[in-house]
């Protein structure tokens, strides 16, 4: 139940997505962008970034990314791997042999070369799709305990070396991820990492020289490579813990998300619409490097916070789910209310049918007049004393008990076999299953309803039973009233001279009137036992129904379940309204579905087909069919084709009477749609902020002409200090906000902090982290 649910929601999900994000104005990179990922560690990050921008950017094919990884990986298309072999060894001298290994091994240098004057082919031959190909932009990506980032400040300089043979100017952006879930050895994992923060101190730092012979071009040809000062323009801290000190769900997928929306941003094709709002505040990567300058020489690290609001497409698409099935349990109902007259014929319990299966068990060659040929005694006697006895005198001195043993072993018996032999529960099932079961105009939930306790059918009977039980009670005094009644009472003119004559109406009168009472009772007893039958069957077969009327509320209880839970999920996507809107909708479009094919159209085989038969097979055969008719009927009307911003503003415009529902109004909205995107866009590093006083600026992408967009952009710059901006595009898929904070440097990070005992301890225990002298890289703190 729960992955068709789920399945459902997300097919939707990415169905939406494709159709709204190609309406979207693509993004486009204004110079060419290198990637470098640096160690395993970041294969997940490489690849998602690889993806993000090949489908977001439209000139990401023009961008490429190089691993640089002891796994080796075929190359494909603009990512291009290299592999760095090196032999697994204690953990005490692993760092120091991974640097002695780059600055010995020179087949490994010159591949390493042969590599980056691949990848620089491949973006040359890439030029026209950028506006400007002077510069390059080099992103450096590593996990901060990443062992292969020993070599990292060797292997970015050698890289724009090579690129800046080729182009005019380059620089390199540095990105430091930080993971604390799931990490095998914590103890050598932090330590590795303060290791590495101190060797970027020492790389950052003003006179930082380097000289070494790593430009292999072939046949021995070995070059220095000399650079001086700072590696990096910029380098950025991204952690798995946001401020709050909290690890949110995705967390690092959010971080891989970051550094393509700053790298979008650094990069990116300036609209006119940008400049043309003088209040507007554009990103300048000069102007942000300066704000977070300081006086003394630690390196200053940027982190950032990212959010992105978009269309609630899986909890749209469960609520219809959800408004759709109470639409069809609500038509069943419906269906279900019908007279008892028709009822009692649907179910062949009416008075005609119930008698002609009376007939049918009565049913017998012999007749009441049969009777004639029961042997008399002591007729002489009983003919002088007719006028004195009573019915039953005459009958007990006529008979004795053999017209009661022939009408008991003929009729009685005979009837009661007759009934035994008949399968009535085999004949109903057939019947609820061919006239209610399998006609879609009455279905499954007429079956049940009418046979419960309180069900028409069950009443039906019962009112018949009373009123049965009642005429045999009459017909049992009339009865006893003949048996005491005289022969005199009832005996005509001309028998009064004619005793044989007598005789002969007292036995007419014992054998058609009285005898024939007794068969009127018998056959209200039949009528009486063949209704009890089919109310026992009609129960038996409701306790079996109840399984799948059963089933069909847990399937109701299970959608709203998870609508609940993915509307709770996604108040980060506005899913406000969402209930309360798309139930209204779903109303709308399936009373014109009705109007288009009838109301009895859902239980066509080709639509959802008959519950009974599709709860046969379980309940998920039955959500399935539930799931596939929302998806082609429904989701598909054009209600569902709105971009997020005309879809947001017509849910928050929502005018549905609803006293179980709090309905949010236009402004409230707004503003929960702004606190969420603030609240989201927590930044991705813990710090100790009372150290810190770092510089921020916060940017909206979206089209300035939204509605919501003006909100928030006007709402921050009334109520913060910090620098606010919009990029603008044109956005159908939602809306996004990239916060910027700089100016703290290691030293202010938790991680770092609590770390340093880890790393001190290795260098006491004379660990070999680095592959310099240690007295000759900044302390943090």
């Amino acid at each position: 139940m729960d992955h068709i649910l789920r399945g459902f929601a997300r097919e939707y999900d990415l169905k939406v997505d494709k159709t709204i994000y190609s309406s979207d104005a693509q993004r486009s990179a204004n110079n060419p962008v290198l990637f470098v990922f640096i160690g395993d560690r970041v294969k997940e990050a490489s690849e998602h970034i690889r993806n993000t921008i090949r489908e977001k950017w439209d000139n990401g094919d023009g961008v490429c990314f190089v691993n640089i990884m002891t796994e080796g990986y075929e190359d494909i298309e603009n990512y291009f791997n290299f592999k760095f072999n090196y032999e697994l060894v204690d953990n005490k001298c692993l760092r120091k042999s991974i640097r002695d290994k780059f600055y010995n091994d020179k087949e490994l240098l010159q591949n390493l070369n042969d590599k980056i004057t691949i990848t620089r082919d491949r973006i040359l031959s890439h030029g026209s799709l950028f506006n400007s190909f002077e510069k390059i932009n080099i992103s450096v990506v590593t996990m901060a305990d990443d062992p292969l980032n020993i070599i990292l400040p060797e292997i970015t300089i050698l890289i724009k070396k090579r690129m800046l043979e080729v182009f005019k100017l380059g620089a390199a952006d540095l990105y430091v991820l930080i993971k604390e879930k799931n990490i095998g050895d914590e103890f050598f994992s932090k330590a590795s990492s303060v290791s590495f923060f101190r060797e970027i101190e020492y790389a950052q730092k003003e006179s930082f020289v380097f000289n070494e012979k790593i430009a292999i071009y072939g046949e021995g040809r070995e070059l220095t490579v000399d650079y001086k000062g700072p590696v990096f323009y910029m380098t950025y801290l991204l952690e798995e813990k946001n401020e709050r000190g909290i690890i949110p769900a995705a967390s690092m997928k959010n971080n891989y998300e970051i550094i393509s929306y700053i790298n979008l941003l650094k990069n990116r094709n300036v609209s006119v619409e940008t400049y043309s709002d003088t209040e507007n505040q554009y990103y300048d990567n000069g102007r942000f490097k300066s704000s977070i300058g300081a006086e003394d020489s630690i390196n200053r690290y940027i982190t950032a916070g990212l959010s992105k609001v978009r269309r609630p497409n899986g909890a749209i698409a469960v609520t219809v789910m959800r408004a759709f099935y109470e639409n069809i349990i609500e038509k069943l109902k419906e269906f279900s209310i019908k007279d008892k007259e028709f009822i009692a014929e649907t179910l062949k319990i009416d008075e005609g049918n119930i008698n002609l299966k009376v007939e049918t068990i009565l049913d017998t060659d012999i007749t009441l007049m049969d009777m004639n040929g029961i042997m008399m005694l002591n007729t002489s006697s009983v003919e002088k004393r007719l006028s004195q006895i009573t019915l039953s005198q005459i009958e007990e001195s006529l008979y004795e008990d053999r017209c009661q043993n022939f009408f008991d072993q003929n009729f009685v018996r005979i009837a009661e076999d007759n009934l035994r032999n008949m399968n009535l529960e085999k004949e109903m099932r057939k019947l609820i299953k061919e006239n209610i079961l399998n006609n879609h105009k009455l279905g499954l939930y007429c079956a049940w309803r009418w046979t419960t306790e309180d069900g028409a059918g069950i009443e039906y009977i019962r009112n018949k039973r009373d009123l049965l039980s009642r005429h045999i009670e009459n017909m049992t005094r009339e009865i006893e009233g003949l048996y005491q009644s005289r022969l005199t009472e009832g005996i005509g003119f001309k028998g009064l001279f004619n005793r044989g004559g007598k005789l002969k109406d007292a036995r007419k009168k014992i054998f058609l009137e009285l005898y024939g009472k007794k068969f009127e009772k018998l056959k209200l007893i039949i009528t009486g036992k063949v209704l009890e039958k089919y109310e026992n069957v009609l129960f038996k077969i409701n306790r079996e129904l109840f399984e799948k009327i059963d089933h069909i509320n847990l399937i109701s209880e299970d959608i709203k379940e998870y609508e609940n839970e993915i509307i709770k999920y996604q108040d980060e996507y506005t899913a406000q309204n969402v209930k309360v809107y798309y139930t209204s909708v779903v109303k709308r479009i399936v009373d014109n579905l009705e109007k288009k094919h009838g109301e009895f159209f859902y239980f066509e085989e080709k639509y959802i087909g008959d519950l009974s038969q599709n709860l046969e097979k379980g309940k998920e055969q039955l959500l399935a069919k539930i799931a596939q008719f929302c998806s082609s009927y429904i989701l598909t009307e054009q209600e569902f084709d709105r971009s997020f911003e005309d879809e947001f503003n017509e849910r928050a415009n929502v005018n549905v009477e609803d006293l179980n529902t709090k309905v949010l109004s236009k402004e409230e909205l707004y503003r929960r749609l702004y606190d969420i995107l603030d609240d989201n866009s927590a930044l991705k590093s813990y710090l100790m902020n009372y150290d810190v006083k770092g510089y921020q600026e916060k940017y909206f992408f979206g089209d300035y002409s939204s509605e919501f967009i003006k909100y928030a952009f006007d709402f921050d710059r009334k109520t913060r200090n910090y620098k606010i901006g919009y990029i603008h595009e044109r956005r159908n898929s939602g809306i996004e906000k990239l916060n910027l904070m700089g100016g703290f440097g290691a030293k202010d990070v938790i991680y770092v902090r609590t770390a340093l005992d880890f790393y001190n301890y290795c260098i006491e225990n004379e660990y070999k982290l680095h592959g310099i002298d240690e007295s000759h890289l900044p302390e943090i703190i």
